[in-house]
């Protein structure tokens, strides 16, 4: 669902999972070794630069930004690490950053990373603010002579920017190599600039979010020519390839001839969307029925991460997906996100660490299909599962039991359910969380009802429950509300100096019934009675972020350091930082712990809650 560390710097796995996370979002924090240059190198007070550098490495990117503040001399340490990686979350962020680098050339040097999304489509729970896409396209050619370490660019605009764009980063950033590009309802042109790159090592076409439709089977749209060209004879060393659609019921792409191609070092594969055609056979009919999917993938030994968006609309998957596959094929697969009919075809169950199965519900009726693979996974140790509960008043213990019994090794686990889920199957599903005895991280997804209790108190009973975690998530899902999520929390455990649970770090966001969306952050005593006054921020206009705290930059539930309480503004520091600060690395469009751009391509539901829009 709305899918928490992971990227386009060679979307390599984190800590949860890569959701291309992995593709779809750029890391939360990579860090280069040579982020403090020799000619800052000195000492920091009594404190050598060995050890900054050290420290830094760990900060999350707003506690980098705090740092940088405390002096002249640590700014000027640290610019480098503020600026490797610039995500531009909304409109307002673009104008005030690209004006600034406008201005200050010599900062966009520093940039490795840059991923810009005007009148971003999915923001919430406040929509973006206009803009002229056109100006984004022009500002970022203005500054693209001086982008000489840029190695990644991701366009998330809503429709494909203007051509001239591709031509200039082309021709003016000799580093670019990865490529990330949305479309919207515009047509593609044959003869695009964005075809005309070569030596890419990461490629990315999507089609975004919220497009509408309502086409059960629409006619799958021919790619160029010249893309094909373009990646199957003029990268051969890609390493990343997403080609996808989120908006299924409206626009999909023909992705038949990847099979033609051949990458010896590909480790991270996200096709789409996969499903029912007009006569009820799979498709794309030569991948699935001709087997060109199995040959494709019994040649890519490198693939490390695989995504299949599929989308069954108002039907249930069939109970087999033929995907016969070699059984030394995908010797390096650690992580699958998909349906559980071609988990059942891997040749290396034992080796999958991540697992993802929200692309459709999974219902009781499916059990004896599903938890004998689950059982096979013995390296799994992160899980996200959609199930549906039709009764709240039933007894549902053996249905917990079966899923948890089939995978004791997890240290992640995000269970969705967009039924009501009241505190009565909540309980029951608590109390076998005893059989994940090494889990650290539990997000839960639930359809919301206006009576349920708050989400402090849910988050609050599963701490006591199970006082062993060290994160929870929750949020609530409602088909009516934008990108059907009322609201959402992430409540993180403080540990004191004697390493024992001290406090809970709360922030949530979302929409009430009545008023203004909200965004707040506070701290609830462990002993689940008084907690801090919260400190909240409307999202109205003209008002000011009260608080900076860890970006989420990511599709699924993550981790994230809880920053200080600061805020961030020309005051402190020269425009560079303001502007880092106000998306860059800011909270101020996300919260910690949201989740990021792994969307799976299920319902409408399943595709945007874990579309990473956080």
């Amino acid at each position: 669902m709305h899918q928490n560390e992971q990227t386009r710097d060679s979307i390599t796995k984190s800590t949860r999972r890569r959701s291309l996370k992995t593709l779809f979002q750029l890391p939360l924090s990579s860090r280069s070794p040579d982020f403090i240059s020799a000619s800052t190198a000195e000492a920091v007070g009594s404190i050598p630069a060995d050890i900054v550098r050290e420290i830094v490495d760990l900060l999350t990117p707003a506690d980098v930004l705090n740092m940088s503040l405390t002096s002249k001399h640590l700014r000027s340490m640290l610019l480098p690490a503020l600026y490797d990686t610039v995500i531009l979350k909304s409109s307002r962020t673009c104008k005030i950053t690209l004006s600034m680098l406008a201005q200050q050339r010599h900062l966009c040097g520093l940039i490795r990373k840059l991923a810009v999304r005007p009148n971003y489509y999915l923001s919430w729970p406040r929509p973006d603010e206009p803009l002229d896409e056109r100006w984004v396209v022009d500002m970022i050619k203005e500054i693209a002579d001086g982008l000489t370490s840029m190695h990644t660019f991701d366009w998330d605009g809503l429709e494909l920017p203007k051509d001239c764009l591709w031509d200039s980063l082309r021709l003016r950033c000799p580093q670019l190599k990865s490529v990330f590009s949305n479309v919207g309802h515009w047509a593609l042109n044959p003869n695009s600039s964005l075809f005309k790159f070569r030596g890419l090592t990461s490629f990315s076409l999507i089609i975004r979010h919220g497009l509408g439709g309502s086409e059960l089977f629409p006619v799958p749209e021919d790619l160029p020519p010249q893309f094909w060209d373009m990646l199957v004879n003029h990268c051969p060393d890609l390493q990343e390839l997403a080609i996808c659609s989120f908006s299924s019921s409206s626009r999909v792409f023909d992705f038949e001839r990847i099979a033609e191609g051949h990458w010896p070092r590909l480790h991270t594969l996200t096709l789409g969307s996969f499903g029912y055609q007009s006569d009820f056979s799979l498709g794309p009919h030569s991948l699935i029925n001709e087997n060109a999917l199995s040959k494709f993938l019994e040649t890519h030994r490198e693939l490390k991460y695989i995504r299949f968006l599929w989308n069954f609309k108002r039907w249930m998957s069939p109970d087999e997906i033929p995907m016969p596959i070699a059984p030394t094929a995908l010797p390096a697969l650690d992580t699958f996100i998909g349906v559980y009919q071609q988990l059942a075809e891997l040749p290396h169950p034992e080796k999958v660490e991540t697992l993802d199965l929200t692309c459709e519900p999974i219902y009781e009726t499916r059990l004896d299909a599903v938890c004998p693979l689950l059982s096979k996974l013995t390296a799994l140790t992160s899980l996200d599962i959609w199930t549906h509960v039709f009764d709240p008043h039933r007894d549902h213990t053996p249905f917990f039991t079966a899923i948890l019994a089939a995978c004791p090794n997890l240290t992640d686990f995000h269970f969705m359910c967009t039924t009501s889920f009241t505190v009565k199957p909540l309980k029951q599903l608590l109390a076998q969380l005893y059989r994940l005895p090494s889990l650290k991280r539990f997000s839960l997804t639930k359809g919301h009802k206006y009576l349920d209790e708050s989400m402090l108190s849910t988050a609050m009973r599963i701490l006591k429950h199970t006082p062993a975690l060290r994160q929870v998530n929750i949020r609530w899902a409602r088909e009516q509300c934008p990108n059907h999520l009322k609201q959402e929390g992430s409540y993180d455990v403080v540990l004191g100096r004697d390493a024992r649970p001290e406090s809970v770090a709360v922030v949530e966001r979302g929409i009430p019934l009545v008023g203004r969306p909200f965004c707040r952050r506070f701290k609830v005593g462990i002993g689940f009675g008084k907690y801090n006054e919260p400190e909240e921020r409307r999202e109205g206009k003209g008002k000011r972020t009260s608080w900076v705290g860890g970006a989420s930059f990511g599709v699924g539930f993550k981790a994230k350091s809880f920053g200080e309480n600061r805020t961030v503004d020309s005051a402190d520091g020269p425009p560079a930082v303001e502007a880092t600060a106000f998306d860059a690395i800011s909270s101020a469009d996300s919260i910690p712990g949201s989740p990021d751009t792994s969307a799976s391509s299920g319902s409408s539901w399943s595709s945007a809650l874990s579309s990473g829009t956080l």
